[in-house]
């Protein structure tokens, strides 16, 4: 759930205070349904979840833009301290599965540039120190003798080799990129995206999404 947490206190935050049927237009809209597996239920489930450990604030009674009266929910200080937890974690820890990293990479522009940065460096010796494992796996593996290895592993080390060596790189030329002044962040742009009180544009669906 954490990748749902991630962005659903991201929307809010930057909104500053909104409803629940907002939040999820704006993760939707953004096919967070795809890249992190999120559901219109899960995303009402998290604001209930939040609500109740005090990360949100609930305002009941509150007027959309839409008119209806909707619960709308702003953050609380721990629940500011939760976002920076959970994208520190997003963009610092590898995980098995892309959906945490996938929600950092989306709304690290909420952070600084220097802040970004650090994470990903920090992100980089980890799949550094990885990539030295696997090596040593491969170099200490037995194809012949008694503790011979089943030949078909060969191709098992060969993704993990592939798959950690891939990762490494992309993170590094990301680091370049960001590093040599691309993209914008909070501290070049107060109003910039995923920072409070800035737009969130909710993406047209293309012929891509309608064929989905």
């Amino acid at each position: 759930m954490s990748a749902t947490r991630l962005l659903v206190l991201a929307v809010v935050r930057a909104h500053g205070r909104t409803h629940g049927y907002r939040v999820g237009q704006d993760l939707l809209g953004w096919n967070a349904d795809k890249w992190a597996h999120i559901k219109t239920g899960s995303i009402y489930h998290a604001l209930r979840q939040l609500t109740k450990e005090g990360l949100l604030e609930e305002c009941p009674d509150a007027v959309s833009d839409n008119g209806p009266m909707r619960n709308e929910y702003e953050l609380t200080p721990g629940g500011e301290a939760e976002f920076n937890r959970l994208i520190e974690k997003a963009l610092t820890v590898p995980q098995p599965k892309p959906d945490s990293f996938c929600a950092g990479l989306v709304m690290m522009s909420a952070l600084s540039r220097d802040r970004v940065l650090d994470y990903l460096r920090r992100r980089l010796a980890t799949l550094a120190e990885q990539r030295s494992r696997v090596d040593l796996a491969n170099h200490n593996a037995h194809w012949t003798g008694e503790d011979a290895l089943p030949a078909h592993m060969d191709a098992l080390l060969g993704f993990w080799a592939n798959h950690t060596e891939t990762s490494h790189d992309w993170v590094d030329a990301l680091i370049g990129k960001i590093a040599g002044g691309a993209y914008e962040f909070a501290d070049d742009n107060p109003k910039v995206f995923a920072t409070p009180g800035s737009p969130m544009p909710v993406r047209q669906p293309n012929s891509y999404d309608r064929a989905g």
